[in-house]
């Protein structure tokens, strides 16, 4: 019987709480967000709450991680919790497992996904996705096989607000597969990339200081898109501010900003779009804004 999505959330309770797993989880959370760097940490927007950051540990430790004998903390959660009759299917999907950043080919209201990755497919097998995902995008996360040619998404998958272009399509298998320790540097802030790439947009103390700085890159680079006044921006972030939904207007910045085939445009256009909305006056939190909250002003 192959794996289904409700055995796979029972296997990643088991692995997030388990005793018998307690020691060599804390000392693989201190690894996977390398707690001992004193480097300052600003993650992207939207990846640094509590239950996305835990939920990319989850998925890294479950899948990725190797216990001293060199099993997967999953393939011990399978022999606790499954039936015998599921268990050389399971252990083979958990084995099987890949962590891949893929472009999503097209999505099924209702059934998921099909992923793109140079030449490969992937059939992905999400309600969530098929609700939340859109045709174009970017997501990477760990796949597991459940069939010849089904997949289930593992937990702490990422949507990126990113199309990619046809250039970085041909090379993507080389030029953007971080494995998840790498990819949480990069969210951090603290990647071993950072020296080749654009240096981060530092915090502007008003919306009309970001709008400033988007303004003039937009305008170097001629993406006449994202030329927007102060209002204008304003109204299209609390727009999406009110919903909460950060990752859709990130992606209506890059549906501004015409197409990526770059991944330093990506992070660019990425930190000044955030900038904007880490500047924009909150409403319902007295006009504060982001930066002015995180430092508990």
């Amino acid at each position: 019987m192959p794996l289904i999505p409700t055995q796979l959330e029972k296997l990643v309770e088991w692995c997030a709480t388990c005793d018998e797993l307690a020691d060599v989880r804390l000392e693989a959370r201190r690894v996977f967000f390398d707690t001992a760097n004193p480097t300052p940490i600003d993650y992207w927007p939207g990846t640094g709450t509590e239950r996305s950051r835990q939920r990319r540990f989850l998925g890294w430790f479950m899948l990725s991680f190797r216990l001293a004998d060199g099993t997967q903390p999953a393939e011990v959660a399978v022999e606790h919790l499954l039936e015998s009759e599921s268990l050389a299917a399971a252990r083979r999907a958990i084995r099987g497992a890949r962590f891949v950043t893929a472009r999503v080919a097209d999505v099924t209201a209702g059934r998921g996904a099909r992923l793109q990755l140079e030449d490969e497919r992937f059939d992905v097998r999400s309600r969530t996705w098929g609700r939340e995902l859109r045709a174009g995008g970017t997501v990477i996360t760990h796949l597991i096989p459940v069939s010849e040619r089904v997949w289930l998404p593992g937990p702490g998958w990422l949507e990126l607000p990113v199309e990619i272009g046809p250039g970085l399509m041909r090379e993507l298998k080389g030029s953007f597969q971080p494995d998840p320790c790498e990819l949480e540097r990069i969210l951090q802030g603290r990647s071993s990339t950072q020296d080749r790439l654009p240096p981060r947009v530092p915090p502007s103390e008003t919306l009309d200081e970001a709008v400033v700085s988007m303004t003039e890159a937009a305008t170097v680079d001629g993406r006449g898109g994202l030329i927007l006044s102060v209002e204008e921006w304003r109204c299209l972030v609390l727009k999406f501010m009110a919903d909460g939904a950060i990752a859709p207007f990130f992606r209506r910045v890059i549906e501004l900003a015409g197409p990526v085939d770059d991944v330093q445009d990506f992070n660019r256009w990425l930190d000044l779009a955030g900038n904007i909305w880490n500047a924009t006056p909150q409403p319902d939190r007295g006009g504060r804004t982001a930066y002015e909250l995180r430092l508990g002003e």
